[in-house]
């Protein structure tokens, strides 16, 4: 598998960028995690839309899912698995006729190709799912948005590589630099950061912890 940050902000993009986005390549199908703001345009960059074999989006918030909304005027199918709440959000995407939605919850495996994909609810203030992404006995977590849980530990327990929300600053909805690391080494996994602020530096925080930071258009 291959990982294309496409889009690593949270809340809002910096200029010229995207809110949470992630291309996943497999062997035999391309999957994207996410759609935040400013997502669609970039996500072009790295691939034909109509190569894209299904789009997973971990929670309804605007900065994860709102450029799946004009998704809906390119040509073609769009297979969209989500969580159903907020109903009004679900619903948005449900009525667009080119959107072919289906039901994201904790337990549900979904199969792309010959990826898998593994579901574990966190801790945040919208229905929000963690995913697991497996292909030929190797796997990778996103973490989306999470604080930080035993639950989440585990679920990232097992894994070569964690995508891990700790770059906000504390007291948010979202894991500090230090939980980040905290996660990483209770779980056995190598960890990069992930949704960043456009009004805050992260950087700091993370070098001291020894957390890399994800890059735009890096290959993973």
């Amino acid at each position: 598998m291959e990982i294309i940050p496409v889009g690593i902000y949270g809340a809002y993009p910096a200029p010229g960028c995207a809110s949470a986005c992630y291309l996943v390549r497999g062997r035999s199908a391309n999957v994207v995690l996410d759609m935040g703001s400013g997502s669609l345009s970039l996500l072009q960059k790295y691939i034909k839309l109509s190569d894209v074999d299904a789009f997973i989006l971990s929670h309804l918030h605007y900065d994860h899912f709102c450029d799946a909304l004009p998704l809906a005027y390119c040509p073609g199918r769009h297979l969209i698995y989500c969580p159903p709440t907020p109903s009004e959000c679900f619903t948005l995407l449900k009525n667009a006729p080119a959107h072919d939605v289906r039901v994201i919850n904790e337990g549900a495996r979904v199969r792309v190709g010959d990826m898998s994909f593994e579901f574990c609810r966190t801790v945040h203030p919208l229905e929000t799912y963690a995913v697991k992404v497996t292909e030929d006995g190797s796997s990778f977590v996103y973490t989306a948005d999470a604080k930080y849980t035993d639950k989440l530990v585990e679920f990232c327990s097992g894994s070569e590589l964690a995508l891990v929300d700790c770059s906000f600053p504390s007291g948010t909805a979202h894991m500090v630099a230090e939980e980040g690391a905290r996660l990483a080494e209770e779980a056995g996994v190598k960890i990069y950061a992930i949704h960043f602020s456009p009004t805050y530096d992260a950087l700091p925080s993370l070098e001291k912890c020894g957390i890399p930071p994800v890059r735009e258009g890096e290959r993973i």
